[in-house]
């Protein structure tokens, strides 16, 4: 088989073609490659920002949980009972002052030895 000007012509034109298109894909892989980069730092930002918020969504529930519990209805009749017995010891003590000082009468007896 003997090759002649022609298909000398049409070998180096298709080498030429495929050198041409392995040069445009190579560009354009570079420019996909370079978006992907991009893509990727975008994600790695949001998933920053969804970490900072998710920690701030835990710290505000474990608030919401600690006044839910200072404020329970069995928290707060418990400190209502308790208040409840404090004010009733305060009114014996005064009354217990208020015999104490009729008994004085803020006058001493004579002391003898």
């Amino acid at each position: 088989m003997e090759l002649g000007t022609r298909e000398l012509v049409q070998f180096i034109s298709l080498i030429a073609t495929l050198a041409g298109a392995f040069a445009v894909v190579k560009s354009q892989l570079q420019r996909v490659m370079s978006d992907l980069q991009k893509l990727f730092n975008e994600i790695e930002k949001i998933n920053d920002r969804l970490d900072v918020t998710t920690e701030g969504a835990a710290v505000f529930r474990h608030q919401v949980n600690v006044l839910g519990g200072i404020l329970s209805p069995a928290n707060l009749k418990h400190q209502a009972e308790q208040i409840t017995k404090i004010e009733k010891d305060i009114e014996h003590v005064r009354e217990n002052l208020q015999h104490q000082i009729k008994i004085h009468n803020g006058k001493h007896p004579p002391v003898s030895e």
